[in-house]
C-alpha cells in the first residue's frame, strides 16, 4: 500500500496547490493503464462478443469510467453547478481515453521509427 501512495504522489507532484492542479495527467495515465490491463486479461466473455463495436465498447467503458471518477473526485472546477460540472467532466473523460490511446500509439510508432532508422542491424555481432 505504501508503494501505491508513493506512486500517486509522483503522479500528482507539482508546486501548485492541489486546488489549482489539473487532474488530466492522472486520469490519462490511469485510463491507459486500465485499458492495457483489461486488454491483457482479455476474458472469454469479451472475446465471445461477436460484434467488433461491442468489444470496443466493453474495452472502453471501464477506462472512461475511471477517468470520470478521477476528474469528479478532484477539486477541479468545484465552483460550477453540480449538473454542469458533471456533464463537463463526463465529456472530458470521453475525450481523455481516446487521447491517451492516440498518444500511446504515436509514441510506439516513433519508437519503431527511431529503432529502424538508427539501429540498423542492431543484433548483428560481426562487422
Amino acid at each position: 500500500m505504501k508503494r501505491y501512495t508513493i506512486f500517486l504522489e509522483r503522479l500528482n507532484h507539482s508546486d501548485r496547490p492541489p486546488e489549482a492542479q489539473s487532474p488530466f495527467k492522472v486520469a490519462a495515465v490511469v485510463s491507459l493503464a486500465a485499458f492495457v490491463f483489461i486488454y491483457w486479461l482479455d476474458s472469454p466473455q469479451v472475446s465471445s462478443l461477436r460484434a467488433g463495436w461491442v468489444q470496443g465498447l466493453a474495452y472502453a467503458v471501464i477506462p472512461t469510467l475511471l477517468a470520470f471518477i478521477i476528474l469528479y473526485r478532484s477539486s477541479w472546477h468545484q465552483e460550477m453547478r453540480q449538473t454542469a460540472r458533471t456533464v463537463l467532466l463526463a465529456l472530458l473523460s470521453c475525450l481523455i481515453f481516446p487521447g491517451a490511446l492516440l498518444a500511446a500509439v504515436i509514441a510506439m510508432l516513433l519508437a519503431v521509427l527511431v529503432y529502424s532508422c538508427y539501429f540498423d542491424h542492431f543484433l548483428r555481432f560481426h562487422c
